[in-house]
């Protein structure tokens, strides 16, 4: 929402207005209300530091004995990470953490690309990160894109309009394969997470890291895999498990080329304006994956419009999935399906992603609290393997302990004092 900010009237809610010269008799009876209401003039020295909001600092000296009203809002929130809009201009202050192992990669990706002769990618005009390196929070200030996110319009699209998009995405896609790697990487040589075969959760970052070549990756998953074999074949001999290991990797196809890929494109993630792509927005896990995993990621990702959207790409643009049919596309995805099915056969346990913290009620005017999740907030999850592999018992004990624990979640109505629904 614009807000005009020289009149707050029109968007802070319940403002009353006092002319210069008043006598109190002439007063109406909003004014009194306001004034028997709140305390404005008289404020003890003791109550000038108090906080009203525990996001920006607000405190009761600012509200008091000032007439600021800030030109900075939050647009959007994801995990701990916040969009600020800056007043009426064309900016917005992206705040999140400053991890250099899983922040930055945004910035850095379309900087690369916006310093590419002849880049016809559409993204940001402008980004500048304004932390350094050393800096706890990292701070980026980017243009706002034009216009609105294809998913919100979607709905009310004709038929050719939605075919027009289809076209534009795909052509956004072969601009991007003419850039390429010999391995597997992000844009300034560093490792990519691995979103593709060996991840536990959608969070970055992610428990492996996809290795540089085929059989890098599968050294980086070798641990997971031996433990998956040995749930799959119902077996902890070492020799067997060492054979079949063997047999996996000399299926798992070459990966190259690597080509870059936004590793997370959606109609949320594209911005239209008049009929035509402003931007693509939000590079976090952009980099040089194989030639694949564009197809395959945009499977998985959750999308109300994406078939409607990708589906045309797909059947018309054989080269986006090596030339082949989806026939000879599905065969050759099967050494890679078959890893990713072993390693979701893994027992593991993160330690540092299920704990929380719980906020207190925002004010007691407005008791609403939610809570600050541990995984969120940048340390490694702890990633571990349970148990010995084949742990028939152990499997039986772990059933019966979920078991146990979702009858007493489901005993406790929610609302009761001791309910445990509240950590979902």
């Amino acid at each position: 929402m614009e807000r005009d900010y020289k009149h707050p009237e029109r968007h802070i809610e319940g403002m009353v207005f006092f002319p210069k010269k008043q006598l109190p008799s002439e007063r109406s009876k909003s004014q009194v209300d306001i004034l028997n209401q709140v305390k404005c003039k008289i404020v003890l020295a003791e109550d000038l530091e108090t906080e009203l909001c525990r996001s920006c600092g607000w405190n009761v000296k600012h509200e008091c004995h000032s007439s600021y009203v800030s030109r900075l809002s939050v647009m959007h929130t994801k995990d701990n990470k916040g969009m600020w809009s800056l007043g009426g201009s064309q900016w917005i202050l992206i705040d999140q953490p400053n991890n250099p192992d899983t922040l930055g990669n945004d910035f850095m990706t379309q900087e690369f690309l916006r310093n590419q002769p002849d880049c016809k990618i559409p993204i940001l005009k402008e980004m500048m990160c304004i932390s350094q390196p050393t800096d706890q929070t990292r701070f980026v200030l980017m243009s706002r894109a034009e216009g609105v996110t294809l998913q919100s319009i979607w709905h009310t699209l004709c038929q050719e309009q939605k075919l027009s998009y289809s076209r534009q995405v795909a052509e956004v896609l072969h601009e991007l394969r003419k850039y390429t790697s010999p391995v597997a990487q992000k844009v300034d040589g560093s490792p990519l997470d691995d979103i593709a075969i060996g991840f536990c959760s959608d969070l970055l970052p992610c428990c492996n890291k996809i290795g540089s070549t085929g059989e890098a990756w599968i050294d980086n998953l070798s641990e997971d895999l031996r433990h998956g074999l040995a749930r799959k074949y119902k077996t902890n001999d070492p020799a067997f498990i060492e054979e079949k290991l063997g047999q996996i990797r000399e299926r798992f196809p070459d990966q190259g080329p690597y080509v870059l890929s936004h590793g997370d494109l959606h109609a949320g993630n594209i911005m239209v304006k008049d009929g035509k792509i402003e931007a693509i927005i939000d590079w976090e896990l952009a980099g040089y994956y194989p030639w694949w995993f564009e197809y395959h990621r945009n499977r998985i990702i959750a999308d109300s419009v994406k078939d409607e959207l990708f589906d045309p790409i797909w059947d018309s643009c054989r080269d986006l999935i090596g030339g082949m049919s989806m026939d000879e596309f599905s065969a050759h995805m099967v050494p890679i399906a078959e890893v990713k099915n072993l390693y979701r056969l893994c027992q593991t346990e993160h330690p540092n992603h299920d704990g929380y913290w719980r906020r207190p009620a925002f004010c007691e005017c407005k008791p609403f609290g939610g809570s600050i999740k541990l995984r969120i907030l940048g340390e490694p999850t702890g990633h571990r393997l349970v148990g010995k592999g084949h742990d028939p018992e152990g499997d039986a004990h772990r059933i019966a302990e979920n078991q146990k624990l979702l009858k007493e979640l489901l005993a406790d109505p929610p609302g009761s004092k001791k309910s445990a629904w509240s950590i979902w």
